[in-house]
């Protein structure tokens, strides 16, 4: 409770000097960390969008606080990513593993459940761009072939069965 309390002070501090010195879209946007890790959150006021930042010194992220208004992310720097690849309106509860990751050429999608419906497949970069998507018919294994894509890592998607499944996946 003491480090929600005081990461809220901060946090609040940190948004009173920069509130009106700079929105989003702003080239002179402050980045402000106190450790080796932080987190962000877009916060709109009085139709003014802005881009509050802070870290705390975690090694990695550790906790998300949400309530009606806000969401604070505690832990790395980083782009809320998967706000824009997961679909909100589909349950996150499809069974799948993926194999092998890391990957040289291709990936197998194994299923833990029947599929009765077409396979979506897509991948994104790791700022959320598109660059793979294709749809399969129903099968427990589909194999993806990647060939063309470079080495790095990738966010892949799948729906099928009126629910979704999303992994990192590394290209080697």
């Amino acid at each position: 409770m003491k480090q929600k309390l005081l990461f809220t002070n901060l946090l609040l501090l940190f948004f009173i000097q920069i509130l009106q010195a700079q929105n989003s879209s702003s080239t002179y946007l402050v980045r402000a960390t106190t450790g080796v890790a932080g987190s962000s959150e877009n916060v709109a006021i009085n139709n003014q969008n802005y881009v509050v930042q802070q870290s705390f010194g975690q090694a990695g992220a550790i906790g998300t606080f949400s309530t009606e208004n806000y969401t604070i992310r505690q832990g790395f720097i980083q782009p809320d990513v998967l706000a824009k690849i997961r679909d909100t309106s589909i349950p996150l509860n499809l069974e799948a593993i993926i194999y092998p990751n890391p990957f040289i050429e291709s990936v197998t999608i194994s299923f833990s459940e029947q599929i009765t419906d077409k396979v979506d497949v897509a991948v994104f970069d790791i700022l959320g761009r598109l660059v793979f998507s294709k749809n399969y018919t129903a099968d427990q294994n589909i194999q993806l072939q990647f060939n063309n894509l470079s080495v790095a890592d990738y966010i892949l998607k799948v729906t099928a069965n009126n629910k979704q499944f999303v992994k990192k996946i590394l290209k080697k």
